[in-house]
């Protein structure tokens, strides 16, 4: 005989339909009908993030903004509304998902964007066509928010700092060409033509030889033709004014980066309102270096503030005395500290001040090299004098010359 206890245990372990009758929660069958079903007002909650991307768009004139498409024609197929788009982008931006792909998936499947996009579904190239050929109206759009957060309280202008990070392209090291190792190229090309038209050359005065001069042709068209392609790279540089280039992405460039050393990118640009971490102004920027960056992010965010920016700071990398005294006359207070970084206590293997001899006659400085630099800004509120000369960048002793 079993007792009670037994049989319930055995009741409630007892397989029904496959499973065993546990306590867990049910769901609905999937082919149960809903008399009323759900509205897709009703997917995402009153105070939910999308909203106020729906409201601030729907605020906006995409036709005042510049956008594509903006204004359709009479005939043809109808496009995307731009403001449908740009909620996506903004929407992809907030959850840091930039893939095309996985956006157009999510036109699917994602409760909020079906909820912001009222079930439009734009497929991937629709959505790489947008962010590419916007650019500008996006700009426009990133200052409207701006302006907007101001009106709302959320920008002060009472204190900006102002920062850059570097950010890596999708080219590869490989692809990044400077002038010198453009011109080394050709130089090693020209070397190897030489080889050949001298094995030619002897080949011809000899009746016996085994020199396979088809193939030595074939050698002297590729070499003359990548010849070609290096000095039109290297001219294109010349004449722009550059120093090297990147072959897969044109606007990238080589850069240092502290952790990672040189890297192929870009140098973004942001200034941060301090009131609420909000983000004022952003450039990005093709210089490695910060020094030259400090009154370009200044002006632009006191254009955007509307001559409402108060402070600035910055750290030693944007220490740039001619910039600091130009921001300063706009009216502008700035903290920047002075870039000491380099042999700041004369010490290691770097010349010292003292290495350097001043020449009263011609107000000017002698460097270990031999060379003049002569005096170029003297900065009266910091006491400063600025002393400098061109063509350091081929001195050979430059690596021990203090910045």
């Amino acid at each position: 005989m079993k007792t009670a206890s037994q049989a319930g245990k055995i009741a409630v372990n007892s397989p029904v339909h496959g499973y065993f009758c546990m306590r867990h929660l049910q769901g609905k069958p999937r082919s149960q009908t809903s008399l009323l079903p759900p509205s897709i007002e009703e997917y995402v909650p009153e105070n939910h993030p999308v909203r106020v991307i729906d409201a601030f768009v729907e605020s906006l004139d995409v036709i005042e903004m510049g956008f594509d498409k903006a204004r359709t024609a009479a005939t043809g197929r109808r496009p995307y509304h731009p403001g449908d788009l740009l909620k996506l982008y903004i929407y992809a931006y907030l959850n840091q998902t930039s893939s095309t792909r996985r956006l157009e998936k999510e036109c699917h499947r994602n409760l909020e964007v079906l909820w912001l996009m009222k079930q439009l579904a734009p497929d991937f190239k629709t959505i790489a066509d947008f962010r590419k050929d916007n650019g500008q109206a996006i700009k426009r759009v990133c200052r409207q928010f701006v302006l907007f957060c101001k009106q709302a309280g959320l920008v002060s202008g009472h204190l900006v700092a102002i920062d850059g990070s570097k950010f890596k392209a999708a080219a590869s090291k490989d692809q990044a060409l400077t002038r010198k190792q453009l011109e080394k190229q050709v130089g090693k090309l020209e070397q190897k033509i030489d080889h050949y038209l001298g094995q030619l050359a002897a080949s011809d005065q000899q009746t016996d030889t085994d020199l396979n001069q088809a193939k030595v042709h074939d050698a002297l068209a590729y070499l003359q033709s990548h010849k070609a392609e290096l000095q039109d790279e290297l001219k294109a540089l010349v004449d722009n004014d550059d120093t090297q280039t990147c072959r897969t992405e044109p606007e990238a460039r080589l850069m240092k980066s502290g952790r990672e050393g040189m890297v192929v990118g870009y140098n973004a640009q942001n200034a941060v309102d301090a009131e609420h971490q909000l983000v004022v102004h952003h450039e990005l920027t093709q210089v490695g270096g910060d020094n030259r960056q400090l009154e370009p992010m200044a002006k632009a965010s006191q254009a955007v503030l509307e001559d409402e920016l108060d402070t600035i700071v910055a750290d030693a990398g944007y220490s740039n005395g001619e910039q600091l005294e130009d921001i300063r006359k706009a009216g502008v207070n700035v903290a920047a500290p002075s870039n000491r970084s380099v042999n700041n206590q004369g010490t290691g293997d770097f010349f010292q001040k003292s290495d350097f001899t001043y020449l009263p006659d011609a107000d000017a400085y002698r460097c270990p090299a031999g060379q003049l630099l002569h005096h170029k800004i003297r900065n009266t509120h910091q006491k400063r004098h600025l002393y400098v000369r061109t063509g350091c960048s081929q001195c050979p002793l430059q690596g021990q010359c203090t910045t």
